[in-house]
Parts: structure tokens; sequence; C-alpha cells
């Protein structure tokens, strides 16, 4: 939907109790949302036994509609990691720019979770990360990572 009337009303709720605890309610949706169509798709998810790359396909491909190069490029790959540098439409640097919110805050408090916790239902070991300080507006490109742990 409309990322700039989400986070408005989120500003509305932050009123009365705070951005942190608006922030958590928000973080609390996103990640209902995403495990719920997690759960509608697994079944037909096609997987191909790289766990990092299942994850970024499935996180980014699949449910993101992202695609490389058009929208980023991968800069480091290994068998248990993978760098993206994104520099798609993003809804929510759009909303965040026009409501003059960090989007180091908003993306840390309210988008971090939900990629962690769809990662972790393809594969307990997959790891997210983001590097606030390479995030959008202030560099060109947002960069995450997703790594796996061995043990």
């Amino acid at each position: 939907g409309d990322s700039t009337q989400l986070l408005q009303t989120v500003l509305s709720v932050a009123d009365r109790v705070g951005l942190d605890n608006a922030l958590v309610c928000l973080e609390g949706c996103v990640v209902e949302k995403r495990l719920s169509w997690l759960e509608n798709n697994l079944e037909r998810l096609e997987r191909r036994g790289d766990p990092v790359i299942d994850g970024y396909r499935l996180f980014f491909e699949v449910y993101l509609g992202l695609s490389i190069p058009g929208d980023g490029e991968i800069v480091e790959h290994s068998e248990s990691k993978l760098v993206m540098r994104w520099w798609n439409r993003c809804p929510t640097l759009d909303a965040c720019m026009e409501l003059g919110l960090d989007t180091r805050q908003i993306c840390r408090r309210a988008y971090h979770r939900p990629v962690q916790e769809f990662l972790s239902k393809l594969h307990p070991g997959l790891r997210f990360d983001r590097n606030y300080e390479a995030l959008r507006p202030h560099t060109p490109y947002c960069e995450e990572i997703i790594t796996l742990d061995k043990e």
C-alpha cells in the first residue's frame, strides 16, 4: 500500500505511545504479513539447495520482486555470504524523505527483524544484516547482507 500514509499513521500513534513503541507495532505487523505470505506460498517455492541463494532469491526476487542488474548488484558472494546493494525504487525511502524521517531508524526498528524472521523460516542458520552506514539517502544504495551460520 501507501508507505507515506502508513508512516503518517505510525507518527500519529507515536504521539500517544512514543515512536519506539509505534515502530514495534509496525514491526510486528510486517513480521506477521511476511510470515503469512511465506506460509501460504512455501510449498510452491522452488529451492535449489543453497540456503544463501535460496534466501536471497525467495525474499528479494520472489517476495519483493527485485532483480539484478535492474534494481541492484551483488558485490560479494561466497558459500556463506551474499552482499547486495540496492538502488530500486523504495516506498519506505520515499515516505521517509517526504516525512523527514531517518531511514536508518525506520528500517532498523520496523523492517530489519521481518527479513530475519522470513529467512529463518527458510533455514535456521540464515542471518540478515543491513549496513546502516550504507543506506539511502545517505549513500546511493542500500547494502544488505545474508550470511549462513555453519554451526
